[in-house]
């Protein structure tokens, strides 16, 4: 199923649009609407929908505008424009920006019906050629993989010859000074298991370990000579923690789908693959020393010490910036020595990935227990944000989120400043929450609770205070009649304002000036 989004500063339109036509027919699941176009972007970025359908003609961007913009992170994007207006001009903008078609308002149902299942169908068409180039691709890919892990295999057993080194130095020149170690899996279902059942198992677990491993360029996944162990020789510098984190979730994988939890070591990091003979000998030697089935990864001692080092320096900055909780920049440079350990002991991006949750979770807890406000921003959002992220944008991403928590009350107060102003300069406009809210891009709902919460008076209210104040210094300094205040301070019903400002201020307006007046004098 596919994604829309319907751009239209007109509510009628956009949700008419929505409600006429059949969605489902057309292979389309998720219907997105924006009421304009930086709205519009925002979903973009965020939803990434397969299909645009906009309006040309609207506020602060127009609808080719703002396409413009989405083609420089959506290039992908179907996009259909509409406009009131038969301009050529608007035409040919359309077709600079590859448009895909061009609608003339009022728009008939089956004509817009028709044009987005030519998009639909298009699509559908492309994700066929790129199944059928994932699967060239595969197929070139399994061939090249079979003859390099028969020459790795040699390596790895000493009986390398001239033509196996040449071919992987010639063809894998990543390979001959790159960081590495070996990884051995074996499951002893297979002692159990027929030899036809075998053969298929043994599919299974490649098919398991080239998608996690070979196709992610992380390392190279084989079959031992006896076809019972599985090697995985991993890029240390693309895995990060010697590949645990990557062999664990292999093994889950087969626990959960094969039904038995493979006996697993990993043997020190070597460089160059003439080396890894020994990083080899090291996983073989470790399974075979431990005969009982672990469920956790064997280890070389080396490795576990230096885990255990970054463990006690990780629980040292988490502690450290808990403490400091109402310290900000402290808070800040203590996470910039966690992300500066994350490589100096070359850690996976899953493991950062779990530390940086880990921290934002302790410091969201330590600001609730140091008395803070509730956060409106929710620790399930940064757990979104960063989920599948490298090692540098999930502690980015991380420390922003940190930095927006930490801060969140000279933010909020910036906001309702801002609201404040605008109040101030549109006062004898029509103003609305909503209106207010769409000038500061928050949605009405937050920005009612957030103004109530930052000044203990709801927006309504304050709007009433500062256009009866400005409605007394009017009566209090000018000659304008009660209809000519009125109106400046927003009201357009002079008998409504009368009654307002007699229930605010104890008086009408006429009283009000004429007692004034009588103060001056005396």
């Amino acid at each position: 199923m596919y994604k829309i989004l319907i751009v239209d500063d007109e509510k009628m339109i956009r949700e008419g649009i929505r409600a006429v036509i059949q969605w489902e027919k057309l292979e389309i699941g998720t219907v997105l609407l924006a009421s304009s176009g930086r709205e519009a972007l925002e979903i973009i970025k965020r939803e990434k929908p397969d299909i645009l359908l906009t309006d040309i003609c609207m506020a602060e961007i127009t609808g080719l505008e703002m396409i413009e913009q989405a083609m420089a992170y959506h290039s992908s994007m179907r996009m259909l424009v509409l406009t009131g207006y038969d301009s050529f001009e608007y035409a040919r903008k359309a077709l600079q920006l590859k448009v895909q078609d061009f609608l003339l308002k009022p728009i008939d149902e089956e004509v817009l019906e028709d044009s987005i299942r030519k998009q639909v169908e298009y699509l559908k068409e492309k994700e066929k050629e790129r199944q059928e180039e994932r699967k060239t691709r595969r197929a070139i890919g399994v061939r090249e993989q079979g003859k390099l892990a028969r020459c790795m295999k040699e390596v790895l057993h000493g009986r390398e010859t001239i033509e196996s080194i040449q071919y992987i130095e010639e063809n894998y020149p990543d390979y001959k000074k790159a960081g590495l170690s070996v990884a051995v899996l074996t499951l002893p279902i297979f002692g159990e298991t027929k030899d036809g059942a075998v053969a298929l198992m043994s599919w299974q677990i490649l098919g398991i370990c080239v998608d996690l491993v070979d196709i992610k360029e992380r390392g190279i996944s084989l079959w031992d000579d006896d076809g019972r162990n599985m090697i995985i020789v991993l890029f240390s510098e693309r895995c990060g923690s010697n590949g645990i984190d990557i062999i664990t979730e292999i093994a889950r994988i087969m626990k959960s789908e094969i039904g038995s939890q493979p006996r697993t070591a990993v043997g020190n990091e070597v460089r160059g693959f003439h080396e890894i003979k020994k990083s080899y000998q090291e996983a073989i030697y470790l399974l075979e020393s431990e005969t009982e089935q672990a469920e956790e990864i064997l280890l070389p001692e080396a490795v576990i010490s230096k885990n255990k080092i970054y463990h006690d320096v990780y629980k040292e900055m988490t502690s450290q910036m808990c403490n400091n909780i109402s310290n900000l920049s402290y808070v800040l440079r203590v996470f910039d020595a966690f992300v500066m350990a994350t490589h100096s002991y070359n850690l996976s991006s899953h493991y950062v990935r779990k530390c940086c949750f880990e921290i934002a979770t302790n410091l969201y807890y330590a600001s609730m227990d140091a008395g803070c406000k509730k956060q409106e921003q929710t620790l399930e959002s940064l757990a979104e944000t960063i989920s599948g992220t490298e090692t540098k944008e999930a502690c980015e991403l991380t420390r922003q989120y940190i930095e927006k928590m930490l801060n969140q009350e000279e933010e909020l107060h910036d906001i309702v400043g801002k609201a404040k102003r605008y109040i101030g300069q549109h006062l004898a406009e029509n103003l609305t929450v909503a209106s207010i809210a769409e000038s500061l891009y928050v949605s009405p709902n937050y920005f009612s609770r957030l103004f109530k919460r930052v000044t203990s008076e709801g927006c309504n209210e304050y709007i009433v205070r500062k256009r009866m104040e400005k409605a007394c210094m009017l009566l209090e300094t000018t000659n304008f009649n009660t209809g000519k205040i009125a109106t400046m301070v927003g009201y357009n019903d002079c008998n409504y304002f009368s009654m307002t400002f007699k229930k605010h201020m104890g008086a009408s307006p006429t009283h009000y000036r004429s007692g004034q007046n009588k103060e001056r004098k005396c």
